[in-house]
């Protein structure tokens, strides 16, 4: 039988340690602030998928003003694909039209995450796109 000697030990600390600290070091905290709220109903819904992996990140905020902020937690280093709409009825669906566009507030984008950039604590900007409804 093998005898785990105080140095392998102290080895396989050390590796696990390194390992968590590694892992620590490629997440970040994702702040996305969405503007151009047209009125203060409803909810704002954003989703962010990695494009790379299974990681998604989701949260809800209730409208309270004409910008909204969401501050995402350990965001792994990668590239996103984010979407976000305004849920004025409070429906949980993006409302279309009978030609399938959407009614209500809109913003998709790709974007990308990295620990550099967020170390300058500065927020990613959306507006939201209101598509012109003729009736």
């Amino acid at each position: 039988m093998c005898k785990i000697t105080k140095d392998m030990k102290r080895f396989i600390l050390s590796v696990l340690v390194l390992t968590a600290v590694s892992c620590l070091a490629n997440a970040t905290n994702l702040t996305i602030s969405i503007n151009g709220i047209r009125s203060n109903k409803g909810k704002i819904l954003i989703m962010i998928k990695s494009v790379s992996s299974d990681a998604t990140y989701k949260q809800m905020n209730e409208v309270t003003c004409d910008s909204c902020n969401f501050v995402f937690n350990d965001v792994k280093d990668g590239t996103y694909k984010l979407s976000a709409f305004h849920d004025e009825n409070g429906n949980y669906n993006i409302d279309k039209d009978e030609k399938g566009i959407p009614t209500e507030g809109f913003v998709l984008k790709t974007i990308t995450v990295t620990d550099s950039k967020a170390s300058t604590h500065e927020a990613i900007k959306l507006k939201l796109f209101y598509p012109l409804t003729i009736k």
